[in-house]
C-alpha cells in the first residue's frame, strides 16, 4: 500500500521505489526505536514478534537510506553481543510553527527527537501575507544558524489558536488573527513557506509533542489541557491524536457554562491588572511574572471551579490514564493548579472511579511548536 502522504515529500525521502517514505512494518521499527532510543536487532524482534530474519531486512535498507544508525556491539547476557540501533538524527529534520495571537514560536526538530534551533518573535498581525513573509525569514535564519543542510527539510508543521470551521485546513481563531481567519492555510503557506505544510489547532498538536517527547512517552492514553490565551486542548489515545470528525476534539473551554470563569492566561493577565500588575502582553506577562504573587493566587481560586467542571468532564467521557496542564503554562503555575483540582467522584460501595494522574507538561512552553514539527516526521516515517 503506498503511503497517502507521500507525493507531499521531497524525493530524497522516498524508498526506492519512489512511493512512500516507509512500508508498515519500517514504521512499527522506527516508532520503537524513537520511543527507545536504541535496540539491538534481538531487542527489535522481541518486541515485534518478527521473525529474526525479518528484522534484518528490515534494518538494512533503514542503514543504507541513512534513517537509522548502528553502534558498537553491547554484552547483554548470554550470546552474541547485540549492535544498538538508533535513528539517524541528521537524517531530516522538520520545522514547527505555533502560531499565537500575540507571537510565533518556531522550532526545528531532527530526526531523533532533539531541538536543534529555537525561535521566538511578535507575530506581525495586521496581515497573513506578512506574517507568512516574517515566518518565513524565521525559518531560513534557524537553519542557517543551525547549521543545517535545507535540503534535508522534510516538511513544516504549523499549530494555530482557533477552531476548525469543517472545511479543509480553514481555521476560526481569536480576534487578533483576524487576517487567518478562514482561509486554506496548508495552500497558502506551502506557496508562502515554500514547502508542504501541515496545520493543526495548537491544543491537537502540543498533546502529539507530548505523546512523542514528553509525560507521552509512557503513557499512551492522556488529555492534554492548553493554556494560552485561550483555553482548549488534546486528546491522545492509544498513542495517537484523537482529533474528532471536524479536528476540534479537546475544546475543552467549551464545556464551561456562559459565565463560568475561563481559565486562560489571558484572564489573568486582565486578572492582575485590576491589582496594579500590568503586562503588555502574554509574552511580557509569562517572562517577568512572580507565580506567587498574592493576585496570582486570587486567580487560581478563581478558576478552580471551571477546571474541576473540566477535568470531571474529561475524566467521565475519556477515562484517560492522564491529564497533562501545559501550553504556555509556566510548570510552577501548573504545580499549583493542580493542587487546586478536585475530580467529582462519588463513591458506591467504598469504590471511587480510579482517577487520571494530574501532571504538568514535561516539554514546556513550546509544546505546539515541538508538536507541529513532528506532524511531517509522523507522517513520513511513524505509526
Amino acid at each position: 500500500m503506498t503511503d497517502r502522504f507521500a507525493g507531499t515529500f521531497p524525493s530524497c525521502f522516498l524508498r526506492a521505489d519512489g512511493l512512500r517514505t516507509a512500508t508498515a512494518n519500517e514504521r512499527v521499527v522506527l516508532s520503537l526505536l524513537s520511543r527507545r532510543g536504541a535496540a539491538s536487532r534481538a531487542e527489535l524482534a522481541r518486541v515485534t514478534m518478527l521473525a529474526p530474519h525479518s528484522v534484518g531486512r528490515l534494518i538494512e535498507p533503514l542503514l543504507d537510506r541513512g534513517l537509522v544508525m548502528e553502534g558498537t556491539p553491547e554484552i547483554a547476557g548470554r550470546g552474541k553481543p547485540g549492535a544498538p540501533l538508533r535513528l539517524n538524527p541528521d537524517a531530516t529534520f522538520s520545522v514547527g510553527i505555533s502560531v499565537m495571537t500575540d507571537a510565533v514560536t518556531l522550532v526545528l526538530v531532527d530526526f531523533a527527537g532533539a531541538i536543534r534551533a529555537r525561535a521566538s518573535a511578535p507575530l506581525e498581525q495586521s496581515d497573513f501575507a506578512a506574517g507568512a513573509r516574517q515566518i518565513a525569514a524565521m525559518i531560513a535564519d534557524a537553519i542557517t544558524e543551525a547549521g543545517l543542510d535545507p535540503a534535508r527539510r522534510l516538511g513544516i508543521g504549523c499549530g494555530v489558536t482557533g477552531y476548525f470551521i469543517g472545511d479543509g485546513a480553514r481555521l476560526n481563531p481569536p480576534t487578533p488573527l483576524d487576517s487567518w481567519a478562514l482561509l486554506p492555510l496548508d495552500t497558502l503557506l506551502a506557496e508562502a513557506l515554500g514547502g508542504p505544510v501541515w496545520v493543526d489547532n495548537d491544543g491537537n498538536v502540543a498533546a502529539v509533542g507530548e505523546a512523542i517527547l514528553g509525560a507521552g512517552r509512557t503513557c499512551p492514553d492522556f488529555a492534554y489541557l492548553y493554556f494560552a490565551a485561550g483555553f482548549g486542548g488534546g486528546v491522545v489515545a492509544r498513542g495517537a491524536p484523537l482529533r474528532g470528525a471536524s479536528g476540534n476534539a479537546g475544546e475543552f473551554g467549551s464545556v464551561l457554562p456562559e459565565g463560568w470563569h475561563q481559565p486562560n492566561l489571558e484572564n489573568l493577565r486582565r486578572h492582575l491588572a485590576t491589582r496594579g500588575l500590568v503586562y503588555d502582553s502574554l509574552r511580557v506577562m509569562l517572562r517577568d511574572l512572580d507565580p506567587i504573587e498574592p493576585a496570582v493566587e486570587e486567580w487560581l481560586d478563581l478558576c478552580a471551579p471551571s477546571l474541576n467542571l473540566v477535568v470531571s468532564a474529561v475524566f467521565g467521557a475519556l477515562d484517560p490514564e492522564m491529564i497533562v496542564l501545559g501550553g504556555r503554562l509556566p510548570p510552577p503555575l501548573a504545580e499549583r493548579m493542580i493542587d487546586r483540582i478536585r475530580f467529582t467522584n462519588p463513591a458506591r460501595r467504598g469504590h471511587h472511579r480510579p482517577e487520571p494522574r494530574l501532571v504538568a507538561s514535561t516539554i514546556g512552553s513550546d509544546a505546539a511548536a515541538i508538536g507541529a514539527a513532528m506532524l511531517p516526521i509522523r507522517a513520513a516515517f511513524f505509526q
